[in-house]
Order: structure tokens, then C-alpha cells, then sequence
């Protein structure tokens, strides 16, 4: 049986591929980069940065702090680099498909005190909300003075989030007439 590659350990490995950085600095560089559909908990990274060092896909090098802590600064090596490669030529995982907004109006109906019209009223808030994030992503990537390399496929990203959260708000139009 083919083992299933870790997701964590492949973003990871991705991250380091573009230089070294701490734990701390991964999750930062995950929250201000793909966390519209990526999240990393501590508690998965730095295990998993343990075990990128022990199977020899990644070094590290400890230095104190100012506060006198030590840290640990980790970078990729050529076998890292390897197995990251190895991944991106492999067909992604399905997409998940658990939405528990859609579970809950699935079974509206069961209880007379629920506010479905209420929940989504919510929901497209929230993407609304979202939709202007998108916003300011794409104009901060788009005025960068020295785009990255990477810019390209940042783009390609941010575009799906758009398209999918407009299409959301739709439903939830849809959904909103319906119901009234």
C-alpha cells in the first residue's frame, strides 16, 4: 500500500525550499501566505520539523536569543528538496468535504426554533468579509516593486479563493430568496 505523504511535512518542506526559518517564523510565513486554505498548528510544525531532521530532509542550527532561549533555525537539504519535488508531481488529494453550515440546513427542517435564513445571513457575511482580504492580498501582490518568481502561481491562488467565495456569496443569495 502506497503511504499517504504527510501534508504537513510536504508544506513545510515547501516553505524551507524558499530559506531557513524557525518553527515560530513557519507558522508566520503560513499565516500570511496560504492560510485561506492552509492552517499549521505549533503543535504539528515543530514535531514535524523534529522528524524532517531526523529522516535528513532538513538541518538545523540552534543559537541563544537575546532572552538567552535557545532557537532553532532549519533549511532544507538537496534530499528535502527531493521529496518536495517528488510531491508536486503527485495528483493532490481529493478536496475535503465536510461543511457543517450545509449539514446544519440539511436538517433545518428537525427543529421548528432553527434560523437557517439566520445562518446564512452569517455565512455570506463572513464572505463578504473575505471577498476584501482577497481585495488587499491582490493589490498588495500586485504593487509589490520586485515581484518574487513565485508571484505567478500566488496569483493563480488567490484567484481560485476569489471564485469560490463570490460563488458562495451567489448560493447564499440564492439560498436567502428562497427561503423568504
Amino acid at each position: 500500500m502506497a503511504r499517504t505523504p504527510n501534508r504537513t511535512r510536504q508544506a513545510l518542506l515547501g516553505f524551507l525550499s524558499w530559506g531557513p526559518q524557525t518553527g515560530y517564523g513557519l507558522r508566520k510565513i503560513i499565516d500570511g501566505s496560504v492560510s485561506n486554505f492552509w492552517t499549521e498548528s505549533y503543535g504539528r510544525i515543530y514535531p514535524m520539523l523534529k522528524e524532517l531532521e531526523q529522516e535528513g530532509l532538513a538541518t538545523s542550527i540552534e543559537k541563544a536569543t537575546p532572552g538567552g532561549r535557545p532557537t532553532k533555525t532549519y533549511s532544507i537539504t538537496d534530499m528535502g528538496r527531493g521529496e518536495l519535488a517528488n510531491w508536486l508531481r503527485e495528483e493532490p488529494a481529493p478536496l475535503n468535504r465536510r461543511n457543517e453550515l450545509l449539514l446544519k440546513l440539511f436538517f433545518a427542517a428537525r427543529d421548528p426554533g432553527a434560523k437557517p435564513a439566520e445562518l446564512v445571513e452569517n455565512f455570506r457575511a463572513a464572505q463578504l468579509a473575505e471577498l476584501e482580504r482577497y481585495a488587499e492580498t491582490r493589490s498588495e501582490l500586485e504593487s509589490a516593486p520586485n515581484p518574487p518568481e513565485d508571484m505567478q502561481y500566488w496569483l493563480i491562488t488567490l484567484r481560485y479563493g476569489e471564485l469560490e467565495v463570490e460563488s458562495h456569496v451567489q448560493w447564499a443569495d440564492e439560498v436567502l430568496a428562497t427561503l423568504k
